[in-house]
């Protein structure tokens, strides 16, 4: 149909990508747009889908699959997905090589923190941490900071389901999942329930017009995809953003010092161990290694400097490990391009994923980032004017995303008190933000940060700002779990007795949850093994 002189809206849109990030995209704008724009994925045939575990954030759930009307047994089902409650950090204060086993802490503790999904209770519009603090100081509790504020990390000691048999949700989880199987799930969905054509095809050109706008790819064989809007999700290669549209990508190794990684896939007789609802990171000689269990199996990375390492002392620090044998395990080894474009949005490309951003997986980045920019994208959707207001928006959302992601991690590292390799010696030396020290500062003070943030209504309405889920409480998990404790209890509190008194209700409440919840909760194994029981 052919339009009016008024009309401007977006009428077709190329996605260049047929990886995670592509087929996400192309599903998500599918529905966001209602049948009212041409979608078509540039799909490169020739590589298949990567076949890697992944941890994701427990909003993916609201924000992405129930936004496609898409349950959450269905896609775990499709997606060979289990669940995550935490991640769990093991020997990041004790020197020594790379184990899965906690060493012990000088004070007789295993050296091992969750950070949980669940949410931090206040009292008195006081974060329960502070009140922990003050027991500890005192002298009345010498229990973790995690196991005394949070019902979880018990139960994950004892490898339970965060769901009951019968469905019913006990508490805040994720989820880990195969990439290569989400991909595959939703190409089909995206191609026969929204209408998404995929071209399969390598990518030989990019034409642009006079003023610098994207007109149309053309691929190898010769056919043009012509389109209003294009979204780049090539990856770390940026294909559109980077090299067509030649925009800067900052590194951020100033901050950062991990840049590659070495992966495997590692068999696990669930039968036999269980399987942890958390993912692990492990402490090593040149950075961190991950575990993420799946059922019968679990994939594994070694996230490291090249600087402080070689290729093949990591693969070989992987490798001893899980005590695999050289000769019958693959690895992978892959470069990670971390940082950000200077841009996301330029003219009338648009990075998702790689292309855009990438931080090493400590904490679980990777689906957060594409899923909050499809939601931004589809909240600042142009027309073909292509407003700058809306572009220009978008992007300061997009930085504040990555930004307080990046510093986050980076506070794991600097923090980490452990001092015996180049590589953690020079994670200390690196500067940290003002906003991060600042926030530190306080915290060393006694002083809560800004409320905790609760109220996830707000996080997920459609117009909300962009938001890291990785603030407040997490923040008190993590300097906790490192170590980093107040030089005093909050001050305040020494003039609110009663509110000290009351919030002694709040502990017995978390330790009557946990006994209750360890008594009537199945095992992570048994519910799964139900819920992918061949059908």
């Amino acid at each position: 149909m052919p339009r009016s002189r008024a009309d401007r809206s977006i009428r077709s849109i190329v996605v260049l990508g047929g990886d995670t990030e592509g087929w996400m995209t192309a599903a998500y704008l599918g529905k966001a747009l209602q049948g009212t724009v041409d979608i078509t994925v540039l799909d490169d045939a020739a590589t298949a889908p990567t076949r890697l575990g992944v941890a994701t954030v427990p909003s993916l759930q609201h924000t992405f699959f129930d936004f496609l009307g898409v349950n959450e047994e269905q896609w775990m089902r499709e997606c060979d997905a289990s669940f995550q409650m935490a991640v769990r950090f093991v020997n990041w204060r004790t020197e020594g090589p790379g184990s899965p086993q906690a060493r012990t802490l000088p004070s007789h503790a295993p050296d091992h923190f969750y950070h949980p999904f669940g949410l931090l209770p206040d009292y008195d519009q006081t974060p329960l941490s502070h009140y922990w603090y003050k027991r500890a100081y005192d002298g009345d509790t010498t229990e973790p900071f995690d196991y005394a504020c949070f019902r979880e990390p018990p139960l994950m000691d004892a490898k339970k389901s965060p769901r009951w048999l019968d469905g019913r949700t006990a508490t805040r989880y994720a989820w880990h999942l195969d990439t290569g199987l989400l991909t595959a799930f939703l190409r089909r969905f995206a191609t026969t329930c929204l209408g998404v054509t995929r071209i399969t095809g390598e990518l030989d050109q990019v034409i642009r017009r006079d003023d610098g706008f994207v007109s149309a790819l053309r691929t190898a064989s010769g056919t043009v995809l012509e389109a209003d809007l294009f979204v780049d999700c090539s990856g770390s290669r940026g294909r559109l953003l980077n090299e067509a549209m030649g925009e800067p990508f900052r590194t951020v190794g100033d901050q950062l010092l991990c840049d590659s990684v070495v992966i495997a896939d590692v068999p696990h007789d669930d039968d036999v161990h269980g399987v942890e609802p958390y993912t692990s990171a492990i402490a090593m000689e040149a950075g961190w290694t991950w575990k993420i269990p799946l059922p019968g199996r679990f994939g594994t990375g070694y996230v490291h400097s090249s600087r402080h390492t070689t290729r093949e002392r990591a693969a070989a620090e992987l490798l001893a490990l899980w005590d695999l044998d050289p000769a019958a395990t693959a690895l992978t080894h892959i470069p990670l391009r971390v940082g950000r474009g200077e841009r996301a949005w330029v003219r009338n490309v648009v990075g998702v994923g790689a292309s855009a951003c990438l931080l090493e997986p400590l904490e679980p980045t990777g689906l957060h980032f594409i899923t909050t920019a499809l939601r931004q994208l589809t909240r600042h959707f142009p027309d073909r004017s292509y407003a700058p207001a809306l572009i220009d928006r978008f992007n300061a959302e997009f930085r504040s995303m990555f930004d307080e992601a990046r510093d986050f991690l980076q506070a794991h590292f600097h923090h980490a008190p452990r001092e015996d390799t180049p590589f953690w010696r020079a994670a200390k030396r690196l500067s940290l933000p003002h906003g991060v020290q600042d926030k530190v500062d306080a915290y060393r003070a006694g002083l809560p940060f800004d409320g905790p943030y609760t109220d996830e209504s707000a996080y997920y309405a459609p117009d909300a700002p962009v938001r890291s889920p990785w603030t407040n409480g997490s923040y008190y998990c993590i300097l906790a779990g490192l170590g980093v404790l107040p030089d005093v209890p909050l001050p305040a509190l020494a003039h609110r007795p009663a509110s000290v008194i009351g919030a002694e209700s709040l502990f017995a409440s978390v330790k009557r949850q946990q006994r209750t919840l360890l008594d009537t909760l199945p095992s992570t194994h048994a519910y799964l093994r139900l819920l992918h029981a061949p059908r």
